[in-house]
């Protein structure tokens, strides 16, 4: 558990990234560990960190996922489990991008958190965003409340 002092001198120098609103995850991949996924607990003044998520993964706002879930299920469990090599690639411009890069580039244990609220969301693995970029990013905005 973190408490709000804990994380006050992360947020004041940008280190917390709200993740409500989704888009593609840049940062850390699992293998360099990770980004930490941080949640308010039951209302306290508590954060608990709830889940590692990678760079280029998506993640969908909480709307898109509770109307699409069984779609968007489909397109992840594409390539659930591969292994394979990842490569890099360009993103496309107006991409919702969630930039969770380290605050000093050489040390990788300063990326920044991503904050969701209590409202589930789900993540697309990241040879599942790399095929489906362009449309996981307009069914995102399709649903934005933002």
């Amino acid at each position: 558990m973190l408490t709000l002092s804990d994380l006050k001198p992360i947020a004041e120098g940008n280190g917390i990234i709200d993740g409500t609103p989704g888009g593609l995850i840049l940062g850390n991949s699992h293998s360099d560990g990770g980004i930490k996924v941080i949640r308010q607990y039951q209302k306290e003044e508590l954060y608990e960190v709830i889940a590692e998520f990678e760079g280029w993964e998506y993640i969908l706002n909480p709307l898109a996922t509770t109307k699409e879930i069984d779609y968007l299920t489909k397109l992840n469990s594409e390539f659930a489990g591969k292994k394979d090599e990842f490569i890099e690639y360009d993103i496309p411009n107006g991409i919702n991008i969630i930039n969770t890069k380290p605050l000093f580039e050489n040390i990788k244990e300063t990326n920044k958190l991503i904050l969701l609220d209590q409202w589930s969301q789900f993540i697309i693995n990241k040879h599942s965003t790399k095929k489906y970029l362009i449309e996981l990013d307009e069914l995102n905005k399709k649903y934005s409340v933002i």
